[in-house]
């Protein structure tokens, strides 16, 4: 497929930051420079900078010009938990399904075998929350009577994943979930709601779990601190 002229622009300089050749603070050549270089018109070089102005690659200044933005690096503090965060009183907790099953790590093409707990978060007789937690097995596990064994293991997944001395990452996205989630949280399927994954490691960052929690906007309030670096 043809790429269009303004996205062969943003690309290249795009390409240019993330090698170096274009460094933080640095001016870009004038409009006019660029429309020149390019063949094409000042409107479709306008487009292209403003695109990278919006995600934070440069930043525009009137009757100056445009220049590489220096990237910061923000740490945030941020506490969560479905109880604390979200608007509604949880009133019930249900757990759904206990299995096991494997899970693909973060950035690594293996997978682990993983106990997988999900839950089902209720105001009322309202659904308000999904979650899937997966804690990650070593060696043989014995899946016979596991569902049984559902609020021991429950106990000790929980112990281990709100640790103190596990480290947590938390990612925040809108996602679209599957059908199976979107029916128990009864909303379309198309409807993109708050996914909030959390990655549970030791401190030598080998992965220890993951929990990730399907939340609709309208019932989350999430309260963070910015550290500058």
């Amino acid at each position: 497929m043809k790429v269009k002229i303004y996205e062969r622009i943003e690309n290249d300089i795009l390409l240019d930051i993330k090698s170096g050749l274009l460094k933080p603070n640095e001016k870009l050549p004038t409009n006019q420079e660029l429309a020149e270089k390019y063949q094409t018109s000042g409107v479709t070089v306008r487009k292209s900078l403003a695109a990278l102005v919006n995600k934070g690659y440069l930043v525009s200044i009137e009757r100056v010009g445009t220049f590489v933005k220096e990237r910061e690096k923000d740490l945030f503090l941020v506490n969560f938990s479905l109880e604390g965060n979200i608007n509604e009183e949880i009133t019930d907790i249900k757990t759904e399904d206990i299995l096991i099953s494997m899970t693909k790590i973060k950035g690594e093409k293996r997978e682990l075998k993983t106990l997988e707990i999900r839950r089902m978060y209720f105001s009322d007789s309202m659904p308000v929350g999904y979650s899937i937690d997966a804690l990650f097995l070593k060696g043989r596990y014995l899946t016979e009577g596991i569902e049984k064994k559902a609020e021991k293991n429950i106990a000790i997944m929980d112990q281990i994943l709100n640790s103190y001395e596990v480290k947590k990452t938390m990612e925040v996205t809108m996602d679209y979930p599957n059908k199976y989630i979107s029916n128990r949280l009864l909303i379309n399927e198309n409807m993109p709601i708050f996914c909030i994954n959390i990655y549970f490691s030791t401190v030598d960052d080998y992965p220890i779990g993951k929990r990730t929690i399907y939340v609709l906007g309208e019932n989350i309030t999430l309260n963070g601190k910015s550290f500058y670096k």
